[in-house]
């Protein structure tokens, strides 16, 4: 019997592990009105939110091109710039993913999607 409740108790215990995990990954979605480079290496954009799940920041940072210690290497922050040009030029909707304990996209100016848990991007077709 006390086995069938410690079995009980694991799988409880690893469902909400589960559901936790799950909850704490997001995306947000935004078309880019600027994109920025700074003299030290970072891109920043702007993003007008669209959508659900709407991002809105101005002057964000979102990668630095030399890497950083987030994870970040250097070529996937080339080509998240050049995505973020392309999506600019083309008028694409973005699609950012999110790994944090926050439930809303993010919002405000100057801020850094990086802290916020960026950790996947896409633009959208249409």
């Amino acid at each position: 019997m006390a086995s069938k409740i410690s079995t009980i108790a694991f799988l409880c215990l690893g469902a909400t592990l589960s559901f936790n995990a799950a909850a704490n990954k997001h995306h947000c979605e935004g078309t880019v009105s600027n994109v920025q480079l700074s003299p030290k290496g970072n891109v920043a954009a702007s993003f007008s939110g669209v959508g659900s799940r709407p991002l809105r920041m101005t002057n964000s940072v979102v990668c630095n091109l030399q890497g950083g210690p987030d994870g970040h290497t250097s070529e996937y922050c080339q080509a998240i710039y050049s995505a973020l040009l392309a999506a600019m030029t083309a008028e694409k909707t973005v699609t950012m993913w999110f790994e944090n304990n926050e439930s809303s996209c993010p919002s405000g100016d100057w801020g850094s999607l990086v802290s916020k848990g960026l950790y996947y991007f896409s633009i959208n077709k249409s």
